[in-house]
């Protein structure tokens, strides 16, 4: 019998998923010996001696039943003579190398069934014990402070385990084996009730008199793994009425958590896909379409979808427990432009008249991490909001030399950095635009660099071309400290980059299609309905949306009767304009016909900021038939357009596609449609109005886009932008150019809004300096 020594490297998402017990398990059953160790590049070194045949079956075992969260990326073997230097195969210390990280710890990971048999098990030390966990769950990305993943590490340091979890923790047969994480009602942290005063509540269980507190109607800020949310009854318009007055949000949506699927068919609709994600392990928010009214219509109004998600901690199992309701509002518990509260002391400071109670615990949150949001588009994840439960998740993108910072857009920002053939993202950041909010992209940015080990100078930084974001001004500034180049990348070249990235990519010119409200153009004018043909170096901008003028500039995206009035200008005299919404201007613009003359006069103004924005265009029909005269949130004139529309079955509007081709390019007319439809608004059903207004963009672009392939010969799409979380509109753009037998590409792994800008600047910004 040949024996033999093998050093086995295994990298990917290996650490803190229960890798190395059971690697031991496996080394174990096929008689070999030797040591597994986590090492500081994410990975893992196996040494492993015994006889060929076990080694072989070793192996084999380990690529076919690693535990469900782990993924392997790649398994070197070396092979040399048996030492015989093993008595027993051991978990040995971490070792920290000088290496870049190859793969990651895993982002945060929903409470398992075994651990939630446990707190429901009267005998068990965990019986109703909020932080129950084990190898193959618990909080990941959210508790590490460094690597390698050992629990001196997290936020388990202040919290030594008793002899009853130590035993646990050192019994390679427990599913508590090696857990980092194990702790128990004797050793661990603890939850505790406040009032809004800042003042212990004293009470026998902190989670009955919660539940009584939310069914008497009050509003409770409740800490998490991530941060703290807000919590209250769903189904009472009181209480969101309340919620929305000391939040100073009027409309938009909230999400929804229920304890199960059958509570949440109760008002919701879910596919066999939706189901999938809503029940994996990452635990996301889902937009899912609403039924009848078992929840108040003032948790989404307008919509007819609403965010849904499951508990993914023990806390919120346990406040469903002691609750009887099929859902809870569960949002971010935070002021008004400031990120998320982690500590119990910005919970008191910054939620002091928005929660009644505190229920909060003594852990620490190491990195702050809202909760993911997706919707399910052609059998496809398209995120609005990539955070919890998929950073740090690498997303693999077509090898490059060198790394780069790239420091996103404005709104919805997230920020990235690029090594070789990843992208690490960080989690999601909010908008960039207070100090408050830079300061948290600041802190996540240099957490990732420290994670993945990186000890030098990045040699690029990357970021948008406009010149008045933060990020931008911010790339400027560090650009200059480290004596490195800045690139900055046009804001829809780095949304179509971000998909060609996604999809391997490497060098050849594809067809982008760049749709959303605004974005910096090259010509000092806001684009935002884009046709670009694109490699990762360059664009060129092909097609676009005809140019309306933006009296006001951001004016006309918070008040969208100014942008339909504006639009108008292009097709209608003043006196037309003037005529047509004398009966209501008073009440669709703040200053009435004060602001009305305004308008109309810089419209036709020659200094006037233009806009080919696809997200104006709808912001100016949502307002034509009523839906939106004020925009509270990012996106509402167009999220309640697409829930407003009628079928296209139903409708029958009759009004040609008209593109224009000038100097090589082509142009969309957007204004004698908007001239059509609001001179004939009072014989069509605004429901149909709707329809046909995303119908007619969608059909525009997709010819534009389609003409632009016959004079290329490119017949590879990317489609990107914050209009593709729109079902209608992306449905209907995807199905005209695959009936061409072409191929259509678009964001999957992350969100095809500005979230995801960072990764087409990462990979744009390597390509001009490498």
């Amino acid at each position: 019998m040949t024996r033999r020594k093998a050093k086995i490297t295994i990298t990917g998402r290996v650490q803190g998923v229960g890798f190395r017990p059971f690697i031991y398990r496996m080394a174990v059953a096929n008689n070999l010996n030797g040591y597994v160790i986590n090492l500081g590049d994410a990975g893992v070194e196996i040494i492993v001696e015994g006889s060929d045949k076990d080694i072989k079956n070793f192996l084999k075992d380990v690529e076919q039943n690693s535990p469900e969260v782990s993924e392997i990326e790649d398994i070197n073997i070396f092979y040399s003579n048996y030492s015989g230097k093993y008595n027993e195969f051991v978990i040995d210390k971490s070792k920290k190398t000088g290496n870049l990280v190859s793969g990651i710890y895993p982002p945060d990971i929903s409470i398992c069934s075994e651990c939630l048999k446990d707190m429901n098990n009267k005998s068990s030390r965990w019986y109703e014990y909020p932080f129950t966990a084990c190898a193959w769950c618990g909080p990941r990305f959210t508790s590490v402070i460094s690597l390698p993943y050992d629990r001196e590490r997290t936020h388990m340091s202040d919290f030594p385990m008793c002899p009853y979890c130590e035993k646990d923790y050192y019994n390679p047969i427990d599913r508590r084996f090696d857990a980092q994480g194990i702790t128990c009602s004797i050793c661990g942290p603890v939850m505790s009730l406040y009032d809004s005063s800042a003042k212990k509540i004293e009470v026998e269980d902190v989670f009955e008199e919660t539940a009584r507190y939310i069914k008497d109607g009050s509003i409770i800020a409740v800490k998490g793994i991530g941060g703290v949310h807000i919590a209250s009854l769903a189904n009472r318009d009181d209480v969101l009425e309340e919620l929305r007055r000391r939040k100073d949000r009027k409309k938009q949506p909230y999400a929804l958590m229920s304890p199960d699927l059958k509570c949440i068919n109760l008002y919701a609709t879910f596919s066999e896909i939706e189901e999938k994600y809503l029940t994996s392990w990452r635990k996301p928010i889902v937009l899912l379409k609403k039924k009848h009214r078992l929840i108040s219509e003032l948790v989404a109004p307008g919509l007819d979808t609403v965010g849904v998600m499951l508990p993914y901690t023990g806390i919120q199992s346990m406040i469903f427990k002691k609750l009887d309701e099929p859902a809870l509002i569960m949002t971010s518990g935070n002021k008004r432009g400031l990120p998320m509260a982690i500590t119990n002391e910005a919970a008191f400071k910054e939620l002091k008249g928005i929660a009644d109670y505190f229920l909060l615990h003594d852990r620490d949150i190491i990195n702050r991490s809202d909760d993911s949001v997706l919707r399910i588009i052609d059998e496809q994840p398209a995120f609005i909001r990539r955070s919890r439960g998929y950073v740090p998740d690498p997303i693999k993108i077509p090898t490059t030399k060198g790394i780069s910072i790239a420091l996103g857009a404005e709104l919805r920002n997230s920020a990235a950095i690029a090594t070789d053939d990843k992208v690490f993202m960080t989690q999601y950041l909010g908008d960039i635009n207070t100090l408050e909010n830079l300061e948290f992209e600041k802190n996540a940015i240099q957490n990732m660099i420290d994670l993945l080990n990186i000890t030098c100078n990045p040699d690029v930084i990357a970021c948008d071309l406009h010149p008045d974001y933060m990020t931008s001004q911010y790339g400027g500034v560090i650009s200059q400290e480290m004596d490195i180049p800045l690139i900055k990348s046009q804001h829809h070249h780095a949304h179509i980059t971000s998909v060609m990235a996604e999809h391997n990519i490497v060098d050849e010119e594809i067809i982008g299609i760049a749709l959303d409200g605004a974005g910096y153009g090259q010509d000092g004018q806001i684009w935002g309905g884009e046709v670009l043909k694109t490699s990762y170096k360059s664009f060129e901008r092909l097609g676009q949306l005809e140019y309306l003028p933006m009296p006001g500039g951001d004016l006309c995206a918070y008040y969208p009767y100014r942008m339909l009035i504006a639009g108008l200008t292009n097709s209608l005299s003043d006196e037309e304009i003037r005529d047509i919404t004398k009966n209501h201007i008073n009440h669709v613009l703040p200053h009435g016909e004060i602001e009305l003359e305004l308008i109309l006069r810089q419209s036709r103004g020659k200094n006037i900021i233009k806009t080919s924005s696809f997200g104006r265009v709808l912001d100016s029909i949502s307002a034509l038939i009523g839906l939106t005269y004020y925009r509270s949130y990012e996106g509402e004139p167009a999220m309640r357009l697409e829930a407003f529309a009628s079928e296209l079955s139903d409708i029958n509007i009759k009004f040609n596609t008209v593109i224009s081709k000038k100097n090589k390019k082509y142009y969309l007319n957007t204004s004698n449609m908007l001239k059509y439809l609001i001179n004939n608004k009072n014989t069509l059903k605004k429901e149909d109005i709707a329809a046909f207004g995303q119908k007619y963009l969608a059909e525009g672009i997709s010819l534009m886009a389609l003409k632009i392939s016959e004079d290329t010969g490119i017949n590879k799409f990317a489609l990107s932008g914050g209009v593709f979380v729109n079902e209608f509109i992306t449905k209907f753009i995807i199905m005209q150019i695959e009936d061409q037998k072409n191929t259509v590409l678009r964001n999957v792994f992350v969100p095809p809004g500005d979230g995801g800008t960072a990764l087409g600047q990462s990979i744009t910004a390597l390509h001009h300096v490498i």
